[in-house]
């Protein structure tokens, strides 16, 4: 591989994200060989949370910034992913849920021109997620997720609760809807390496699929 190869991975909340990237993850290993070292997952809302928690200068910034609960500046986030992305060692590297906003799509080709790149597009309906994680619950003691039974994990016998995630998520998915799908389109419409999948596809087929048509990179 010539670049790091950059695959954003872009769908709603609770739509399977972390599942397809630890499919990649998994084709990546098997079929082309990749060691653990060469393939990583990057959480912008994760990278945001460590520099908040380690106060650097950006984090102080983007703290500042994010005290009334809005959401990170688009030129913060911006900033904060291109020193990750070259900071980063591995060969392959993947967004999640970057870009998300019109901002971010106007940035991402500056982004992007330093690696190989490519965007994959989980297109699943709102009613289908909120039917996914309407019985969702996760152990207060063990922390495994799993579905509701008799209210007892099934592990540990620990009290199985709601996902705090769980209980904004009508919010965030009006938020996606609105914001970060229609920017996420323009990416598709310029004619990028873009991939759309419907909300149904399972993440294995996804990663197979996805990686076949991007051979060439792993060469």
């Amino acid at each position: 591989m010539n670049k790091k190869f950059v695959i954003s991975l872009i769908g709603a909340p609770a739509s399977g994200k972390g599942y397809i990237a630890s499919c990649l993850a998994k084709e990546l290993k098997e079929k082309y060989h990749l060691k653990d070292a060469d393939v990583a997952d990057i959480s912008t809302g994760e990278l945001i949370r460590q520099e908040k928690k380690a106060k650097t200068p950006l984090g102080l910034e983007l703290s500042a910034s994010m005290k009334e609960g809005g959401l990170a500046p688009d030129a913060l986030v911006n900033k904060m992913l291109i020193n990750t992305l070259h900071k980063i060692n591995a060969k392959v590297l993947i967004l999640d849920g970057y870009p998300r906003t019109v901002e971010q799509v106007k940035e991402f080709d500056q982004l992007m021109k330093d690696f190989s790149s490519a965007v994959i597009f989980r297109d699943t309906p709102v009613s289908l997620i909120l039917e996914r994680v309407k019985n969702r619950r996760i152990c207060a003691n063990c922390g495994r997720a799993q579905e509701v039974s008799n209210g007892k994990c099934e592990y540990c016998g620990g009290e199985l609760v709601k996902r705090k995630d769980d209980e904004v998520l009508p919010d965030r998915l009006a938020e996606y809807e609105e914001m970060t799908k229609p920017a996420v389109l323009e990416l598709k419409n310029e004619g990028k390496n873009f991939f759309f999948y419907e909300g149904t596809a399972e993440g294995d087929e996804i990663a197979r699929s996805f990686l076949t048509a991007n051979e060439k990179y792993f060469k």
